[in-house]
């Protein structure tokens, strides 16, 4: 840098700071700090005319036109204010004195040095060739992230489709599929969370890709760094390749954390291709935040290692005091208390704020972020471009969650109508609907509940039945009453068992359930079972009656999950086997009813499992009530089945009166069929059961949901059965935090 004569000195002392115009000479005998300002370059004709010069002599020689020559002019001389053009600021007569290397005072106009104006253009080249790297990088862990689900999508696709002979043991599909598709990373342990609960174990499949995406963004983040030497920007190696690293850093951080935020989605396109479940694909969403993260600290440690050690303390407090610094430290110290606040034993003991501490410091973090490179960059960089991305996802999320819960609950008119299930504390919820919603096996809606304190919160529900005729007079649903808040709480309605129409009088699960709507009904349905826990579900459990509904408003999302990607070996296979553990018959159940639809309406009909002739669902369940009120009201009835296709097998594992005087593992004869359905008294073996239905040159697909151990110990008996050479294929839905 060179002074120009109508450059500012503040003299720095212990006496504090005194500011003196110093034109053609400068104090010696003082330490001084000189600062030029924007319109002391704009009227200095030596520095005008000789920067004119420079750029008219280079910019010709690598046929720049003139246009972008005047606007680099204009930048440099003037901040692109309005000011004299190139062509009016250059000098009268070509310089030919070439200004010094080591000079101090630019007093008349003078050619660039061109030692110096290598120096710089190497500088700037290299930090360009760095900066493109910085994209190609980020581009690259998009691409790469993109692409796993999309491939999980198609070997999902390809396996299900290849003949028995490519599938038995031997095959290198078998062998992939056996030994690194289905285990668990270590032992069996997968769904069942870790010791102190501190996190879950990926499979081994997810283990792969987590592993390559670990990888891509290692050598992201250490490879491809150039350095120039002299370089006008940095004294000596060591600085340059600290701000390198840093830049990339914080580049790829911003890019990771624009994928953090598309997996975290509920409505992200992928879904629809990979077959990934909303729990892996969280899962993701959780290495990607926890990348994002750490590429985070790694460039403010850098960072502030540079300005340390390499600029001095002075030029690091000067840094730390202006407003693009502490947006940086506000923007990081959020993304830490994220990691902090997302741990799975706080999620577990207080979801509800981890869920809003999430929300909030993610915008703290997105907003830090921006302001960050605004304040210190204004765009000039391209910086932005990944915070516009995450924006754009984050905001894409919301708006569908809006626009889908306006239209649903709208043209719908859903009203939910809750009863207790005597002797639990499960819960039926039958939504009520104007016009049919788009149901199906292994789907979930979002329900929220306007009337309550919190009408902004959405619970998640698994629909386990749902009428799939639609008919043909849609009248108006019944009006519900909606019960008035009293202290947060809910109040119960009296009256609200008719909407339905039509009531049981077992007492087993309160009155007013009802299996099927009948086909003159002018209303439409979903029914979703749940367990009470806290929150709004246990709020909901305790004001219900044994004997009497209760009705409530809500709004509703529309479906999820349950997409024709993550259904592809059903469409292949020749037996279906579910196995449930206590609430987990919300899932499996949709697939009951889905075979016995299709069974009813002909093999040339079935929609999902065209070619299974045998369907056989294991449920092993704690409270007898429970049990009896399923089989009443929500598994299909096999008597209604001409063949003998389907098959039940119950577990009862809890305490009653009526289990007392049962042997254990002695099956209890029911009375719908002798050899169709069976009760069992203790834990099932699931080895047993997965074995028992086992046949060769017969593709076998298991579904799996309920508590952590159990689903292990399926995927455990899958893999071992699938190593002996039998084709099976495994799904699991997770109820997991």
């Amino acid at each position: 840098m060179v002074y120009l004569n109508c450059t500012i000195f503040r003299e720095v002392s212990g006496h504090g700071d005194m500011e003196m115009k110093v034109k053609l000479s400068k104090r010696m005998d003082m330490e001084m700090e000189g600062e030029t300002s924007v319109k002391c370059y704009a009227s200095n004709p030596p520095y005008q005319q000789s920067l004119a010069y420079c750029i008219k002599s280079y910019c010709d020689t690598e046929s720049v036109p003139y246009e972008k020559q005047n606007d680099c002019f204009q930048n440099l001389n003037s901040a692109g204010s309005t000011g004299p053009s190139l062509e009016q600021s250059l000098p009268v007569t070509a310089p030919t004195k070439e200004l010094a290397m080591d000079a101090e005072w630019l007093n008349t106009t003078m050619l660039v040095n061109a030692n110096y104006w290598r120096s710089d253009r190497g500088t700037i080249d290299v930090f360009a060739e760095v900066e493109k790297d910085h994209v190609s990088w980020s581009i690259a862990i998009f691409v790469v992230s993109i692409a796993i689900p999309m491939l999980t999508g198609a070997y999902m696709f390809i396996t299900s489709q290849l003949p028995l002979s490519r599938r038995h043991n031997g095959s290198v599909t078998s062998a992939f599929h056996s030994y690194l598709a289905l285990p668990a990373l270590k032992s069996k342990r997968h769904s069942e969370p870790l010791a102190w609960k501190i996190g879950y174990l990926p499979s081994r499949a997810m283990t792969l890709w987590i592993i390559l995406y670990l990888i891509v963004n290692i050598l992201a983040s250490s490879v491809g760094f150039r350095s120039v030497q002299p370089n006008t920007w940095y004294a000596t190696r060591n600085p340059e390749i600290a701000a390198y690293v840093g830049n990339r850093a914080g580049v790829l951080s911003f890019a990771n954390m624009a994928l953090a935020t598309l997996f975290a989605a509920r409505n992200n396109p992928l879904l629809y291709l990979s077959g990934w479940d909303q729990t892996t694909q969280l899962t993701f969403h959780r290495w990607a935040a926890r990348v994002a993260i750490l590429q985070a600290i790694i460039h403010s440690v850098v960072y502030t290692a540079d300005y340390v050690a390499y600029k001095g303390e002075n030029t690091f407090s000067t840094e730390a005091a202006k407003p693009y610094f502490w947006w940086g430290i506000i923007a990081t110290t959020a993304m830490g208390l994220m990691i902090g606040f997302s741990a799975l034993p706080l999620r577990a003991y207080a979801y509800e704020f981890f869920l809003i501490s999430h929300i909030i410091l993610v915008i703290i973090t997105l907003l830090g972020c921006w302001y960050h490179i605004a304040e210190e960059f204004s765009k000039k960089w391209g910086y932005e471009v990944w915070l516009y991305i995450a924006f754009a996802f984050w905001s894409y999320d919301r708006l569908v969650r809006i626009i889908k819960t306006v239209y649903y609950s709208l043209s719908k008119r859903p009203v939910a109508r809750l009863e207790a299930v005597v002797g639990t504390n499960a819960v039926m919820m039958t939504i009520l609907l104007r016009k049919p919603l788009r149901a199906g096996p292994g789907k979930h809606t979002y329900v929220h509940f306007p009337s309550s304190a919190k009408f902004w919160e959405s619970h998640p529900f698994t629909i386990c039945d749902w009428d799939e005729k639609a008919l043909e007079n849609t009248a108006k649903v019944a009006e519900a009453p909606h019960p008035d808040l009293e202290r947060s709480d809910f109040k119960s309605s009296s009256n609200s068992h008719d909407i339905v129409g039509g009531k049981d009088d077992t007492g087993v699960a309160g009155k007013g359930f009802q299996a099927r709507p009948p086909e003159s009904s002018d209303v439409h349905y979903v029914r979703c079972l749940f367990r009470a826990h806290k929150g709004m579900t246990s709020l909901i459990q305790a004001k219900l009656l044994p004997d009497q509904a209760l009705t409530l408003p809500i709004a509703i999302e529309g479906t999820y999950g349950g997409h024709h990607s993550s259904h592809f070996a059903l469409h292949m296979a020749d037996t279906v086997l579910c196995i449930a553990g206590g609430v987990g018959i919300t899932f499996v159940s949709g697939f009951a009813r889905q075979f016995a639809r299709d069974s009813l309406n002909g093999k040339t009909h079935k929609k999902l499992m065209p070619r299974c002739n045998k369907f056989v669902l294991a449920w092993s369940v704690r409270e007898e009530n429970l049990l009896t009120h399923c089989k009443r009201y929500l598994l299909p009835h096999l008597q209604d089945i001409d063949d003998s296709s389907m098959q039940y097998l119950f577990w009862l594992t809890g305490n009653s009166e009526a289990m007392e005087k049962i042997k254990e593992k002695e099956p209890i004869v029911s009375k719908d069929d002798e050899k169709l359905v069976q009760q069992f008294h203790g834990r099932m073996d699931v080895n047993e059961v997965v074995g028992g239905i086992m046949e060769t040159q017969k593709r076998l697909v298991v579904l799996v949901c309920g508590p952590g151990s159990l689903s292990d110990d399926v995927r455990a008996a899958v893999t071992r059965y699938s190593r002996n050479g039998f084709v099976v294929d495994f799904i699991e839905e997770n109820f997991s935090w």
